[in-house]
């Protein structure tokens, strides 16, 4: 099954490095853009990222509609906007560690009760979870996909700046070419840097909380290659199975200048509604 990060099909994992800026503040604002080639005709969208110190806010324009994420570094904490629904969800540490102490209370009473199944009645559970598209922890067929992050080796110029390709690879195919360039071009990549690695962390602690998914969706961190190719990806390509190209994104402008403080807060006209728990409150 091929899966898609929860944020690369609009390119934005693309949309992250400090191109050109000369100083942080007072903040920096990316135009990104993005072609889908499976529409027809292809459809562009133009997105932003707005970044000042370790806050950052990225617009999304995808086929469920507008809508924002927001990291709020100093306070450690994602605020996700969805436009379509008039709502916005705020998730910070607290959240998170309720999200995951559900969890894990669940995959007890599920352990507990697979240990006291005979052998025949946990193989009906694994063929049961095959046929629903579900993965229940410590109840794997082994064909889970094997993903790995790569360098090809393969160097060019793209959005005006040296990069080196890297690639996604799942079970020995690639699903998506990264051109990266590396810190030491990027005016300001220190800072970029480690905002972006705090994302790394809280993105790692909520797909870690989560449940396991309906249909077997794999939710991978959008961010977590980032410190492994030692640079940010200046352009993504998506590929279909066959290699074709899916999806293109791409820096096309960058822009300095002061950002207003609702710029890290959520829409005021949105309503917010909370974290679903494990029990449907």
């Amino acid at each position: 099954m091929r899966r898609r990060s929860i944020l690369a099909a609009t390119g934005l994992l693309a949309a992250l490095p400090l191109l050109g800026a000369s100083d942080w503040n007072p903040g920096v604002v990316f135009e990104i853009t993005t072609v889908d080639h499976t529409a027809s005709p292809a459809r562009t969208e133009v997105n932003t990222l707005e970044i000042e110190g370790t806050n950052l806010a990225m617009a999304i324009d995808g086929p469920e509609g507008e809508g924002r994420v927001i990291y709020l570094g100093d306070s450690n904490e994602l605020i996700i906007e969805d436009h379509a629904n008039g709502t916005y969800t705020r998730i910070d540490q607290a959240a998170l560690d309720q999200l995951a102490g559900q969890v894990s209370a669940a995959m007890a009473q599920l352990d507990e009760m697979l240990a006291g199944l005979p052998e025949e009645q946990r193989e009906m559970v694994l063929q049961m979870q095959q046929q629903a598209g579900m993965q229940i922890p410590g109840m794997t067929s082994g064909d889970e996909p094997v993903l790995e992050v790569r360098a090809s080796g393969r160097t060019d110029t793209r959005a005006g700046y040296p990069v080196t390709e890297w690639e996604l690879v799942e079970d020995g195919e690639v699903q998506r070419r990264m051109w990266v360039t590396p810190w030491s071009e990027i005016d300001g990549g220190d800072e970029a840097r480690d905002a972006l690695m705090g994302m790394v962390t809280f993105f790692d602690a909520f797909l870690a909380a989560m449940p396991p998914m309906p249909g077997g969706a794999m939710i991978q961190n959008p961010f977590s290659s980032i410190d492994q190719m030692g640079g940010m990806p200046v352009v993504t390509e998506e590929l279909a199975a066959d290699g074709s190209l899916e999806v293109e994104s791409e820096v096309t402008g960058v822009e300095r200048r002061t950002l207003g403080a609702d710029t890290f807060q959520p829409d005021p006209q949105l309503t917010e509604q909370p974290l679903p728990t494990m029990g449907g409150e």
